[in-house]
């Protein structure tokens, strides 16, 4: 079973069992499961499965023969894409047939022609064929803006698409060893993310420390070089970007801070930003009730948690580690310290957005997303869910330990009265990593919900 893509897998099969000619695409980051999800869905199907390999269009093509040639029976010579795609549609007259092609974006960002010989097979010979074909795909922003713009081959067949982002931080604990403890399954998520791959170097024999020493901070670990080639192998310049997330990991958020930390202009810091976002490698956050464009509160951050791990205490270190000099001699503290604040709130909103699919929370929220008043305040954030129909809404807090006294906390949460009042029906909750003392923890009700670390994972 591939973990946290089952919903999509069965997607799939819906599409499968109806009629007509299919396009399907599955795309993400590196890492995020692409092949495995392929290959399940392929298990026990008539058809062809291809992995395209990083070569030049001449030799995938003679991979591809072999492949076609391996589901026929016959020797099959293929002078061209094109005539290979006209012979695949010997297959799909009548029955079902699946081709799967892995990697599909590498294979036609290599030569585009191919991705026109593509286009050409589904506007003739696949017209009225019963062909499923599925493309896995990497290379994001190529992906989005070559295969799935408007006059790729998408849309000739109104594809379905399927877009695997990392897997959230319960999905991720269900890859790792048996017997992990709550508070490590949560430092794995924020080291590694949700990316399959990653989590699964895990060894369970082996304590955290010493699987973070292992899989990121030695010349040998298999993250000591990986994740900025595997993120940004699409992009010229990769010292701009990488100076540029570096200053994200290093807590530039702003523009002008950004600007300060990697000393280009603002211009140039604007033009790479943006293209990060586009690939998906950074986001932009923006206060509740803020509208996205006009916002002057906007956050940025680096996605892939592996990738802002090795920002962050790779990529200073990096000389000493290739030289097997000691690094970080206080691990796990820094650790702790590092995912105690904003990593630990998005864990949390994954938390309250899973419950909200499950109607768990006290009310359905269109909307969870975090509020900071001011620029000063986002590292002290809430997280806020609401309903404007009903006018329902919850404010939540995070905080490594509710330490303080009961009477306090309640006087300190009464003050969120004070925002956004056209909202009537009032909640909160708290998210704690240790858990709750006795006087906090009697004090829930109905308006007031707590959640410790092994709540998080129960």
């Amino acid at each position: 079973m591939v973990i946290g893509r089952e919903g999509k897998i069965d997607s799939m099969e819906k599409n499968w069992a109806s009629a007509g000619a299919k396009f399907v695409v599955v795309y993400g980051s590196h890492k995020s499961g692409k092949t495995e999800v392929l290959a399940e869905f392929s298990k026990g199907k008539r058809g062809v499965f291809f992995s395209a390999e990083r070569l030049n269009s001449y030799m995938n093509l003679r991979l591809f023969e072999k492949a076609v040639s391996a589901f026929s029976g016959e020797e099959e010579e293929f002078p061209t894409w094109k005539v290979a795609f006209r012979r695949i549609a010997d297959f799909a007259k009548e029955e079902r047939f699946l081709l799967a092609i892995d990697n599909f974006a590498d294979l036609v960002f290599e030569d585009r022609n191919i991705l026109k010989d593509f286009r050409n097979a589904f506007e003739n010979e696949w017209r009225n064929s019963n062909i499923f074909a599925a493309a896995g795909c990497g290379r994001v922003f190529f992906t989005e803006n070559e295969i799935l713009a408007e006059n790729s081959a998408a849309s000739l067949r109104r594809p379905v698409i399927y877009k695997l982002d990392e897997l959230d931080y319960s999905d991720s604990a269900k890859l790792l060893p048996k017997g992990t403890s709550a508070i490590d399954k949560m430092r794995y998520y924020c080291c590694l993310g949700g990316i399959p791959e990653y989590l699964k170097m895990v060894n369970g024999e082996m304590n955290f420390e010493e699987n973070i020493r292992n899989i990121f901070l030695k010349k040998e670990s298999p993250l000591f070089e990986e994740p900025p080639m595997i993120f940004l192998d699409e992009l010229r310049e990769p010292e701009f970007y990488n100076s540029i997330l570096f200053a994200l990991a290093k807590g530039s958020f702003r523009i002008n801070e950004i600007v300060a930390e990697t000393g280009e202009s603002s211009t140039k810091v604007n033009k790479y930003l943006l293209t990060l976002l586009q690939m998906q490698i950074v986001s932009r956050g923006i206060p509740f009730g803020e509208e996205n464009k006009s916002s002057r509160k906007g956050i940025y951050t680096i996605s892939s948690k592996a990738l802002a791990f090795w920002f962050r205490f790779v990529l200073p270190n990096k000389t000493k580690i290739a030289m097997g000099e000691p690094v970080l001699e206080n691990l796990e503290a820094e650790i702790d310290e590092y995912i105690s604040g904003k990593l630990y709130e998005e864990v949390c909103m994954q938390y309250m957005t899973r419950k909200n699919k499950q109607g768990m929370l006290p009310f359905l929220s269109p909307v969870i997303a975090g509020y900071w008043s001011s620029l000063r305040e986002y590292s002290d954030a809430k997280i806020v869910a609401a309903n404007q129909r009903n006018r329902q809404i919850l404010f939540a807090e995070y905080r490594r330990s509710f330490d303080e006294p009961g009477e306090q906390l309640l006087s300190r949460l009464r003050k969120n009265d004070k925002l956004f009042t056209e909202y009537w029906e009032r909640f909160d909750m708290l998210f704690s990593i240790e858990k709750f003392p006795r006087e906090i923890r009697n004090m829930e009700n109905m308006k007031l919900k707590l959640v410790d670390i092994e709540e998080l994972y129960r």
